[in-house]
């Protein structure tokens, strides 16, 4: 019975290996649809979990660090303010690995812009100043890395949305950063399977809106 167990056991992980190396990026392509459209900290939770099984497997996967970063800073931008640290942490945990396997990569850079976006959510008053700098660093770095890459744009313009009219930012003020991002994603291609396209559809909704507010 034990041999048995064992001969199973053996079998099983062996299939699971095969299986896991030859569909990959069939796995990701479902995630990153269904994380598209993601909403509730559950789902956004398992997805996660099932690109961080995807990053332990496979230890050059720099994507798969990226979109567990991913779903962690999008529970984090929807979270109970007490909740937000946490999350960062396990978003920049991922990025720091993603980072290891494709340093100086656009796309990352500008997640991590993304990451100090949210912790600034958490006080503004006193986290805006620090955390928006290193925001507006990263995005500089995305920029340099990728010119072509719309995401650092957007970034750039949700800082100026979200700032209060009385520090200089607001809607209106966002618009010719927003256009500017949105002519980026009009034209931008993925140069990959899988690789990072998300914000489109926020571009055009924060755009819309602030047109709308003039």
């Amino acid at each position: 019975m034990i041999k048995k167990t064992i001969f199973t056991t053996i079998l099983f992980f062996g299939l699971t290996m095969t299986y896991s190396q030859s569909t990959y990026d069939g796995i990701m392509t479902e995630r990153i649809i269904e994380l598209d459209s993601a909403q509730s900290h559950n789902t956004l939770r398992r997805i996660a979990n099932d690109f961080e099984r995807i990053a332990l497997a496979d230890e050059t996967n720099w994507l798969a660090h990226y979109y567990t970063a991913y779903a962690y800073l999008q529970m984090a931008y929807t979270a109970q303010s007490e909740q937000v640290d946490g999350y960062c942490n396990q978003a920049e945990n991922h990025l720091k690995n993603a980072e290891k396997i494709h340093p100086k990569n656009s796309e990352i850079y500008a997640l991590y812009a993304y990451l100090y976006g949210a912790k600034v959510n958490v006080d503004p008053m006193a986290r805006g100043a620090e955390m928006g700098k290193k925001s507006a660093s990263y995005i500089n770095l995305s920029i340099k890395a990728n010119p072509e890459n719309p995401r650092p744009y957007l970034l750039r313009a949700m800082g100026i949305y979200y700032t209060p009219k009385a520090f200089g930012g607001g809607p209106e003020k966002a618009i010719p950063y927003l256009e500017k991002a949105l002519e980026k994603y009009k034209v931008f291609t993925p140069a990959f399977t899988n690789a990072p396209q998300w914000g489109k559809s926020l571009t055009e909704q924060l755009l819309s809106t602030s047109i709308k507010s003039k």
